[in-house]
């Protein structure tokens, strides 16, 4: 996939330029916690440069998502230097001959952003489950998931977790039912499983992410 040099930013603010000092002192509050715990299962990367730097997060999203984006910047805004731009990419493989548009933003590298790199990457750069991910999906992260990832079917929810193992599907399943209660099981696809909450679960999902779905998505659960 080609990508075209024509981005344009889609505000005028001018660059959030802070000290370095100040760069390293920043806390991440438990609400961006969750978030990028939920987030990390979905689009959302940790990139480092190398081994000793530190990690920074890349949000990355169709430009259909572009109220998304602006709401996860609006979260994220302190940890960033510039707001999201949006970019044109063409992908010329055959067959496609398509122009893809997209909207991104990335935060500054940062230490405290360095446990996410660690929990969600093995050693070779694949996204993981992390083997806690119990301990880190909460009612606000399932929200955030599902507004990343997720979509409803018929009767039930999926989440696209294709680019995950059986065993990593079986580990976010085996969380899912434990901490939330939710009935929940595996669908194979064509590119590798995907997770679902079964109808009988779905008023209960519903119930537990209704105070924290950003509204744009709410279409998500409506019938």
């Amino acid at each position: 996939m080609k990508k075209i040099n024509t981005y344009s930013t889609l505000t005028n603010n001018n660059l959030n330029k802070i000290s370095r000092k100040d760069k390293l002192a920043l806390i991440l509050s438990q609400e961006q916690i969750d978030i990028i715990n939920a987030c990390m299962l979905g689009d959302l990367h940790a990139e480092r440069r190398n081994l000793k730097g530190n990690t920074r997060l890349q949000f990355r999203y169709s430009s259909i998502s572009k109220d998304y984006v602006f709401h996860l910047y609006n979260i994220f805004k302190d940890f960033t230097g510039s707001p999201p731009i949006q970019l044109s990419s063409f992908d010329n493989r055959p067959n496609r001959n398509k122009i893809y548009e997209s909207i991104k933003f990335q935060s500054f590298s940062l230490p405290c952003f360095n446990q996410f790199r660690e929990m969600f990457y093995d050693s070779n750069g694949t996204k993981i489950i992390p083997k806690n991910i119990y301990e880190l999906l909460t009612p606000r992260g399932l929200a955030y998931w599902l507004a990343d990832d997720g979509y409803k079917s018929t009767d039930g929810i999926y989440f696209c977790t294709e680019s995950f193992t059986k065993i990593e599907n079986e580990l976010l399943i085996e969380a899912l039912k434990n901490k939330f209660n939710l009935n929940c099981g595996i669908h194979k696809h064509t590119n590798g499983y995907r997770i679902y909450i079964w109808s009988n679960s779905k008023n209960l999902f519903i119930d537990i992410i209704k105070p924290y779905l950003f509204s744009s998505f709410s279409y998500k659960i409506q019938d």
